[in-house]
């Protein structure tokens, strides 16, 4: 039987209480503006533990901050994957599929995040149901639009 490898942090001796001081100094950064700082420190987590949601979760956040789709993406499927209980993730791939204009995909996973929270405390839950009214009303004035634009042409005819 093969033995589990261990991760970088585990060889290094890092413990979980370390590991997630590290990402609080991440998300200090990332919280005053300081996204290359932040972006190192994310992206050294994912290497050093690529076994952790939060890790994927941070640095898939900021790259989506960033637009940079494709790999916020990798990252924040691979959170899912590893803690699927977790919003975050959720809401922030509704975000790139709504700059994609991908709505399918978008609502999906907004409404993965909402149903996470059905006592409406989580602020990124309660993002995700404010990006899901919005298309709502969109799809609602586009398709009011386009009755009226039906309305005038056959006023034409």
């Amino acid at each position: 039987m093969l033995a589990e490898q261990q991760t970088i942090r585990e060889e290094l001796g890092i413990s979980s209480a370390e590991f997630t001081e590290m990402g609080n100094v991440g998300a200090m950064y990332y919280q005053q503006g300081n996204l290359e700082k932040a972006r190192t420190i994310f992206e050294g987590l994912v290497e050093l533990d690529p076994q952790s949601a939060d890790a994927h979760s941070a640095l898939g956040a900021l790259l989506t901050l960033q637009q940079q789709d494709e790999a916020a993406i990798g990252h924040l499927q691979k959170a899912i994957e590893l803690k699927p209980e977790q919003i975050a993730p959720y809401v922030n791939l509704g975000e790139i599929f709504i700059r994609r204009q991908k709505l399918e995909e978008a609502v999906a996973n907004l409404k993965k995040a909402i149903e996470l929270d059905p006592d409406e405390q989580d602020p990124g839950a309660n993002r995700a149901r404010a990006m899901v009214l919005g298309i709502y009303q969109v799809i609602q004035a586009d398709n009011k639009a386009t009755d009226e634009i039906g309305l005038e042409s056959e006023k034409i005819n």
